[in-house]
């Protein structure tokens, strides 16, 4: 699409924008013979959520309400001043969620090398990129796409992509659970729509129609695109749906959606505070009978910021500037309050200028600026992207089995996002040692403190340190009651601590 055909369009604030549908079917298995129904019926839901993803990605890019301002007084007088907000909260939270690439780290001992092996696998996918991605398209537009297939290459055997969502979706079951029975990406050009359907057994190829255009139009019907018939039909050897979406809340809404409204009265009111500038120094003067130049006529008078007026009776001249300017330290205050409310919709940490006597030191800042409400929203954020990698994590490890690569239980593994490492770092060793003194295992202490985001690992790589210190964690003291209620203490020497025994238990 053409930059000019975005700017001259007109986009406005749709009032059916609370989140991206979720697109169901009736059947528990997609087949030829309803392929064509049932992605056409699924078609209509997607354009609707295809129109409002369009908005809101071009919203961020500054395809804005506000370009279109008009006013009926002073129309020549008019400035249009674009706060980009929606910009900057998407930024921040693609770089809060993923402060550093998401990795995976192991649940037991004994399985750090095969984890060090799949992520290394996964490097060289270039998941860390598409995670980054797919950050971006949920926070713009509350769903992001994942493509994953695999390669003839031992070093990279399989690769993963980011699909646009607004021209890749997934179909899912109306049962409990709402399995995944297909997966979309359509791609269109000159009229015509080419799509790739995926079931657990079937690669389907069709083709179809178009109609319309995007941000041209903003209603369902001006915008149609229909598939017509299947081209050809591969078995997909994975044997399950290789297109996953991630999204960034319950409802698929994006990081600054609900906040939109606010969002365009903020440019709404920087654009008329500039222009209340502007008309202060551009301010009119008026001339009551005052006398010009006959040649001179009313557009001159106009241009040259004048106003002659003429009253009736013995009135004398007058000669006036009109002079009222706008209170900006009213506009300020409404508008630092509009920007507090669009910070706690969002989710999005404040920003002290001076006003606050709030104490901005330690905890303290992370309780009174919006730091745990920010981190909360990301923690659920993160449930949200593990519930979907769970699938594309069976999918790479089949994969990986498959070619004798890496053979690991999906129970073994946890996805990892590691953020805040240093915050509070003073109190989470503190609580560190305090469990440790109580006799909890380094594992257990490192990981109930939050001093640590890998517990195995880096307990691991401690080990000789913490035995300095602590001694062997790993001595375990069994009681065993004997006669009149007195205990007898037996020690139990565990290798689980140095990773020989792999019937460690999950941290």
């Amino acid at each position: 699409m053409a930059t000019e055909d975005v700017i001259h369009s007109k986009p406005v604030i749709r009032n059916d924008m609370f989140g991206r549908l979720d697109i169901y079917s009736t059947y528990d298995e997609i087949t030829a013979d309803n392929l064509v129904d049932e992605l056409n019926s699924a078609l209509v839901y997607h354009i609707q959520n295809m129109l409002q993803e369009e908005f809101l990605y071009w919203y961020t890019r500054g395809v804005q309400p506000i370009l279109n301002r008009t006013k009926d007084v002073r129309e020549d007088i008019l400035n249009i001043v674009q706060v980009n907000l929606a910009a900057s909260i998407v930024d921040f939270k693609n770089g809060y969620l993923l402060t550093q690439p998401a990795n995976y780290c192991s649940r037991r001992k004994g399985v750090q090398r095969k984890v060090n092996q799949l992520n290394e696998y996964l490097y060289r996918s270039g998941k860390q990129n598409v995670d980054n991605k797919l950050a971006d398209w949920f926070h713009r537009v509350g769903k992001g796409v994942l493509y994953v297939e695999p390669r003839d290459d031992e070093k990279t055997p399989f690769v993963t992509y980011a699909l646009d969502p607004r021209s890749a979706f997934v179909v899912y079951s109306l049962r409990p659970g709402n399995k995944p029975v297909m997966g979309v990406n359509f791609v269109t050009r000159e009229g015509v729509a080419m799509f790739d359907v995926y079931t657990e057994n079937t690669v389907y190829h069709l083709s179809g129609t178009i109609r319309g255009k995007l941000m041209t139009t903003q209603k369902n019907n001006d915008y149609l695109v229909t598939a017509t018939s299947i081209d050809s039909i591969e078995p997909n050897v994975l044997g399950k749906i290789p297109i996953i979406e991630y999204r960034y809340n319950s409802v698929n809404t994006s990081a600054f959606e609900l906040a939109v409204p606010l969002l365009d009265e903020i440019s709404n009111i920087y654009s008329n505070a500039a222009d209340g500038i502007e008309q202060f120094i551009q301010s009119l003067a008026v001339a009551v009978n005052c006398e010009f130049p006959e040649e001179t006529t009313l557009t001159e008078i106009r241009k040259a910021g004048m106003i002659s007026l003429r009253s009736v009776g013995e009135n004398k001249a007058d000669f006036e500037i009109l002079t009222e300017q706008l209170d900006q330290s009213q506009t300020k205050v409404l508008i630092d309050s509009l920007y507090d409310e669009v910070l706690r919709i969002c989710a999005m940490p404040s920003r002290s200028d001076g006003r606050s006597t709030y104490d901005t030191t330690g905890a303290a800042v992370l309780a009174n600026f919006g730091w745990y409400q920010c981190d909360a929203a990301a923690r659920d954020c993160e449930d949200l992207f593990k519930e979907s990698n769970a699938y594309f994590d069976s999918i790479i490890l089949e994969i990986l089995r498959r070619k004798n690569l890496l053979d690991i239980d999906i129970n073994d593994i946890e996805l990892n996002f590691v953020r805040n490492e240093t915050a509070n770092v003073q109190s989470k060793a503190q609580a560190f040692q305090t469990l440790m003194a109580a006799g909890f295992h380094p594992e257990l202490a490192a990981a109930k403190s939050g001093i640590s985001n890998d517990p195995v690992k880096d307990m691991k790589m401690s080990e000789k340190y913490i035995r300095m210190i602590w001694g062997d964690p790993d001595k375990v003291v069994e009681a065993e009651q004997t006669d009149g209620g007195q205990g007898e203490a037996e020690i139990v020497e565990s290798d689980s601590f140095n990773g020989e025994n792999d019937t460690g238990g999950s941290v």
